[in-house]
């Protein structure tokens, strides 16, 4: 009787049309990764291998994923490879086997060894030691989460993202010192399969960087400043999901888990047994939480209501309101309302960071002349001819990030002159169209970004032209599944002008903040997502006076009123904030805390 076949350990090389090496290690990593669903082959993660692709075959992508054609080239190891990838299973759990054909396997052995070293390398750096517990601290815990759970709890979404940016661990800090019971936490994977904790899609809205969390290694994601870090300044980093449900389990905190990608929930899962935290867990996403929603050890509850999305957490009639609903607990950006409403004691902030970085944000040492990035944000015969195949987005793609990345070099030069400006207000009017949200309008985006706070002249009256903004030249780039106006397709453009207004103070900044404001919702939803917030936010920013909060307070709309507080609460031992708050909402005067 023959003997079956033992699975082959099978390695994919791609190259992308636009040169860029790729490693996709089987499909059934890819999918643990989350990068696609189940028996597709769309996203895979970055490779420093220097391998060429002699072989090439074509994968493409079903269901929702979009279309991609990847040139691959399979390689298989040896069974005196697979000792390598059985040690790296030990560390990184996304390894599998998976039955293939043998090939080069010199080549293979050499590719995978490389790929082997460089998983383990990472996965081990982003380890975190789980501090002994004893049996009566864990029971004590246990006992406290219980209590957590009775009810009404707060959650922070985010962590307490007023206070310290969001996701990080000074904010998950900050939900308990300021009277919290738990934190929403979103789920990603790094390219070498840590488990991180970031929500956006894409980082460059928070980050000095471009795309996604899983096209990076854990070391590299520790390497890049975020743009606002506030108060923690460069030692704000992405945590890993262990240091975060480290921390929550120090306080006894609830979590509900935000899995962004599918395929996570298995190495979740495998974490919450390992760190005895199944009962820490009130909250699990049902499209990306599977394995977690189907285990025993899972107790779901319900929330009363969010009182974040229009800023209801610093109102008391919101708060009474959503206090008398049916559900376990509510869930808030900033916790002080609710808190005082429960009849909590606000704690003191922390002033320092909860684990000081220890690698140094990226610095780049020398930065390229003016010449060629305005050469490269010139380069842009295409914006206006949106890519039919999928190579020719890839290709677009990259293009449009090049060119985002030129503009953001424009204002680290401090660059200024007329040419410049010319070329950057070009780029904002000839936004390049691409079919896929993350690529479409980018280049104008960060061209705006630049253009205003290098404070150009005529930069408010294109962040104006840019708002407005509803351009039949939009048609063939709209996603048939949105059922918002076409404007909309533009939101990566439109969301950029009021962070960066709030730094360019000025008459024409407060004007434009003010007509925004004045409008209705029927006008603002043809023009894009809604921005009344934000435009409420850079307004108090650029006219810091008691005159402009009490004019906010009086605003038609809750999300602008509870901006204007939760921002005067921020600069409350200012006079203008102090009076504004005594004047207009002496409430809020209860939810000062000393930092």
């Amino acid at each position: 009787m023959p003997q079956a076949k033992k699975p082959r350990w099978v390695v994919y090389i791609l190259r992308c049309a636009d040169g860029t090496l790729y490693t996709g290690i089987t499909t059934d990593l890819a999918r643990r990764l989350g990068q696609h669903n189940a028996g597709t082959a769309s996203k895979y993660t970055r490779a420093r291998l220097p391998v060429a692709v002699a072989y090439r075959t074509t994968v493409k992508t079903h269901g929702d994923a979009p279309h991609r054609e990847l040139a691959i080239k399979k390689l298989t190891r040896t069974a005196k490879d697979a000792l390598i990838a059985k040690q790296a299973q030990r560390r990184n759990r996304a390894w599998r086997p998976l039955e293939g054909t043998p090939m080069n396997r010199s080549l293979s052995r050499i590719a995978v060894c490389l790929l082997c070293s460089f998983l383990l390398c990472d996965s081990l750096r982003a380890e975190v030691p789980i501090p002994v517990e004893s049996a009566d601290a864990a029971r004590k815990r246990h006992e406290r989460v219980g209590e957590r759970r009775k009810g009404p709890g707060i959650i922070c979404h985010r962590g307490a993202s007023e206070h310290a940016m969001e996701n990080t661990l000074e904010a998950f800090r900050a939900t308990f010192e300021l009277g919290g019971d738990g934190s929403e936490i979103d789920i990603r994977m790094t390219s070498d399969g840590v488990l991180v904790v970031f929500h956006d899609d894409m980082l460059d809205r928070h980050l000095e960087a471009y795309g996604d969390v899983s096209d990076y290694t854990w070391a590299e994601l520790q390497r890049f400043r975020f743009r606002a870090p506030g108060k923690f300044g460069a030692q704000c980093r992405i945590p890993t999901l262990a240091e975060v449900f480290a921390l929550h389990r120090t306080h006894a905190g609830l979590m509900h888990l935000d899995i962004k990608r599918t395929g996570l929930d298995t190495a979740i899962a495998e974490l919450l047994t390992k760190m005895d935290m199944w009962d820490h867990v009130a909250f699990a996403n049902s499209d990306t939480g599977g394995v977690i929603l189907k285990d025993p050890r899972f107790k779901s509850q319900r929330y009363k209501a969010g009182l974040y999305l229009d800023r209801g957490e610093v109102l008391p009639d919101a708060i009474g309101a959503v206090l008398k609903k049916p559900g376990d607990h509510v869930i808030v950006d900033d916790p002080r309302g609710v808190a005082v409403a429960l009849g909590r004691k606000l704690g003191k902030l922390s002033k320092e960071p909860v684990a000081p970085r220890k690698t140094e944000p990226r610095t780049d040492s020398k930065s390229p002349a003016e010449g060629d990035l305005l050469a490269a944000l010139r380069a842009a015969d295409d914006w206006n001819t949106p890519a039919e195949t999928f190579a020719g987005r890839m290709i677009s793609g990259a293009h449009i990030r090049a060119r985002a990345r030129a503009a953001e070099g424009l204002l680290a030069v401090g660059a200024s002159s007329k040419e410049a400006l010319s070329v950057l207000e070009e780029r904002v009017r000839k936004r390049s169209l691409h079919p896929d949200w993350m690529f479409h309008g980018f280049d104008g985006a960060m061209s705006l970004r630049t253009l205003i706070l290098l404070r150009a002249p005529n930069a408010v009256d294109l962040a104006r032209f840019v708002l407005w903004r509803d351009d039949p030249a939009l048609e063939p780039v709209i996603d048939p599944r949105w059922k918002n106006p076409r404007a909309w397709t533009d939101f990566r453009v439109k969301m950029v002008v009021f962070p960066a207004l709030a730094k360019c103070p000025g008459a024409a900044t407060e004007k434009l903040c003010r007509d925004y404001l004045a409008l209705t919702d029927a006008e603002v939803r043809e023009l894009g997502p809604a921005q009344f917030e934000e435009a409420g936010r850079a307004l108090l920013a650029v006219s810091p006076k008691t005159e402009t909060a009490l004019e906010l307070f009086r605003h038609r709309l809750q999300e602008v009123r509870g901006r204007a507080i939760l921002d005067c609460l921020m600069h409350a031992n200012e006079d203008w904030a102090l009076t504004a708050l005594k004047n207009g909402a002496p409430h809020a005067l209860a939810y000062r805390v000393e930092e």
